[in-house]
């Protein structure tokens, strides 16, 4: 078996795909090996199939919107760094929550992402009375 989750630890996000990408294992003996069910199209590029691979495991691994909300900005930047979180998942997460970091802002995502995050679970709370979901 392999284990995407250290895999992902050791090499980060885009280092586990390349990885995975470039083995000699079909499609169907990845799947296997993940421990993971057919992907949601059949006609996937491998490429594709190991993203998606990746990216099922990876959003185990980490926290939702909601829970990344009830974080300050110190300790949202702190979990940033502990996950190894990549520009692409910081930026998905920012567009997932509709924030659009500008060209200043994109120099120091983490810091930005980690003020943006904390500022609008601070809003939400004082929106619900201060009151925990």
């Amino acid at each position: 078996m392999i284990n995407v989750e250290k895999l992902i630890e050791w090499l980060g996000v885009e280092g586990a795909i390349a990885g995975l990408d470039g083995s000699d294992l079909t499609i169907s003996e990845l799947l296997e090996a993940c421990q993971r069910e057919s992907p949601p199209h059949s006609k996937m590029k491998r490429r594709d199939v190991v993203k998606w691979i990746v990216e099922e495991v990876r959003s185990l691994q980490t926290k939702g919107p909601d829970e990344l909300m009830a974080m300050d900005a110190d300790s949202l930047r702190d979990y940033f760094i502990s996950i190894r979180a990549s520009r692409d998942e910081i930026l998905g997460l920012l567009a997932a929550l509709d924030i659009r970091p500008g060209s200043v802002a994109r120099r120091n995502l983490t810091e930005f992402a980690a003020r943006e995050i904390s500022d609008i679970g601070m809003y939400r709370r004082v929106a619900r009375g201060g009151k925990s979901p």
